[in-house]
């Protein structure tokens, strides 16, 4: 980057010391666009520990002459194959009309993700990825200037059940459920994943030994609950999975669903609404009043249609731009 920041400013990798003063800043411009402060610091430090992120050469944070915060960004490249390079950012919002600030951090964006061309296949097309909120007209209009293209709407989905009965789950025939058994199940679970999201928006084939650490990093964290982790079996094999988390970061009297699968053999056959009212049933059990979920408005099996029968609605939206950074033969599936 040839421009100098304005005088007073600085720049400099975050570190985990910083973990508080980056969270208020994205929550700074959450609140400011949809009155909400959802993230707390545990959530920004499971990110920067993640093993495949270093925090000294792929995060940047910039200051104000009195030492506090105004912008932050990052990148993660975390696939293997590195074909989907993955940004987050912030900006507070007190400084939305600062040029300068937003072509720093997406300037800088944009050089350390080509880091991944030499590591990615030779003919393979590498996109940066980011997301936004619907409600940020700012964030989306920065992102078209630095040449993302809207690419994806997710909404959240939300089920308040209170003291309204919930439907016992349904299962299908020869369906036994049980919970992860972690050290036992990491490679199962990590194979009925990838069938089950093979055709999913997103997916990259890797290899089972990346998926397995990606897997055991999100087991080893605080907030892994095995008994919230739904796995149904025909026999020894694992053909839908339940994932769950214990509180929501924005609602922590509901619970979140977090990832839900069925494998393609057993589809259409009400394996995944049995799989989220089970869930459903046991949230409620340890007294949590709702869940929460996010899905791909386009999933081409119907997911929102099923959300919506089981009682959810949604609550707000985020998008996803994407940047082509070479072009080339597409390894995701989009």
């Amino acid at each position: 980057m040839t421009y100098q920041l304005p005088a007073g400013y600085t720049r400099r990798p975050a570190t985990l010391a910083d973990a508080e003063r980056v969270t208020q800043l994205w929550n700074d411009r959450t609140e400011a666009v949809r009155r909400e402060r959802p993230f707390g610091p545990d959530l920004i430090t499971q990110r920067w520990n993640h093993p495949k992120f270093n925090l000294e050469t792929d995060s940047r944070l910039v200051l104000a002459p009195d030492g506090s915060s105004v912008g932050y960004a990052h990148v993660r490249d975390v696939k293997d194959p590195p074909v989907d390079v993955f940004a987050g950012y912030t900006v507070r919002p007190d400084h939305d009309e600062a040029d300068w600030l937003w072509e720093h951090l997406f300037t800088w964006l944009d050089t350390e993700a080509r880091r991944v061309i030499p590591k990615a296949p030779p003919d393979a097309l590498i996109s940066l990825v980011a997301g936004t909120e619907t409600e940020d007209q700012v964030e989306q209009q920065m992102l078209a200037r630095f040449g993302f293209e809207h690419d994806r709407t997710f909404h959240r989905m939300r089920i308040t059940w209170g003291d309204a009965s919930l439907s016992p789950p349904d299962w299908p025939d020869g369906i036994a459920v049980r919970n992860l058994v972690r050290g036992i199940d990491d490679e199962a679970l990590v194979l009925a994943t990838q069938d089950a999201f093979r055709d999913h928006y997103g997916f990259i084939e890797q290899p089972v030994e990346a998926e397995l650490a990606e897997l055991r990093h999100w087991l080893a964290q605080d907030d892994f609950d095995a008994e919230l982790w739904h796995l149904a079996c025909v026999e020894d094999e694992i053909v839908g999975f339940c994932c769950c988390l214990a509180e929501a970061p924005s609602e922590p009297d509901h619970g979140v669903v977090d990832v839900i699968g069925v494998r393609p053999a057993w589809r259409r056959r009400g394996l995944g609404r049995a799989l989220l009212q089970h869930a459903f049933g046991i949230f409620r059990e340890r007294g949590i009043r709702g869940a929460v979920l996010t899905v791909d408005t386009d999933n081409k099996h119907g997911a929102p249609a099923l959300y919506h029968e089981v009682g959810m609605h949604c609550t707000q939206s985020r998008l996803t731009y994407v940047k082509e950074l070479r072009p080339g033969v597409n390894l995701v599936a989009r």
